[in-house]
């Protein structure tokens, strides 16, 4: 896994900035450390930040009845806030809790925001941002919503490197995978067999 020594390098990952508005943001940016398990975002709790991830691994998870639901996962130069916060101010609909000891370059809403309405340059850049979490989205709908657990999870080794996927818990995987972990452990066990 790569770890990026700068916000530059995340933020040239999405779409190239010019540097000017990269050192804007680099200024009001903090390069902050987040402990396994810990919380960067709290679900039901007001989000004034958004996260550029230098080295980690992340997942957003939704809670519901004493249920944990995993949503998605994030690694290293992936960008995630609470979207429901940063557009309208309401508190987060979900929670993004740290994998692995994770270090993110933080910038708040406010700052991102000042920078934004000067600049065509990042407004761009949100937009291919925006657009690739969409494309990502439409893509787990339709695979977990069609395919069976073979499909799902060759999908998921498709979408995120296979060194990431072995740092994250096999629990994690099979809730978002929508099966259960013995199932997971069964697929994983079926396709070793069929790739020898």
């Amino acid at each position: 896994m790569k770890r990026y020594n700068s916000l530059a390098e995340i933020l040239n990952e999405v779409y190239p900035l010019q540097n000017e508005v990269t050192a804007k943001l680099e200024k009001v940016s903090k390069l902050r450390h987040f402990n396994k398990n810990q919380h960067l975002v709290t679900q039901g709790r007001k989000c004034t930040s958004i996260f550029f991830v230098a080295e980690g691994l992340l997942r957003g998870i939704y809670e519901k009845d004493e249920t944990t639901d995993t949503r998605w996962f994030a690694s290293e130069g992936d960008v995630l806030t609470s979207v429901t916060a940063f557009h309208t101010g309401a508190p987060a609909i979900f929670s993004i809790e740290a994998i692995s000891d994770v270090d993110a370059y933080v910038v708040e809403f406010d700052d991102f925001k000042e920078i934004i309405q000067k600049s065509r340059d990042l407004q761009d850049w949100l937009v291919r941002l925006l657009m690739e979490q969409l494309y990502v989205l439409e893509q787990r709908y339709i695979i977990i919503g069609t395919g069976d657990a073979l499909s799902r999870y060759e999908a998921l080794l498709r979408a995120r490197p296979i060194e990431v996927l072995n740092a994250i818990p096999l629990k994690y995987i099979a809730q978002y995978l929508k099966i259960t972990p013995e199932t997971l452990s069964r697929v994983r066990r079926n396709r070793v067999r069929t790739d020898k």
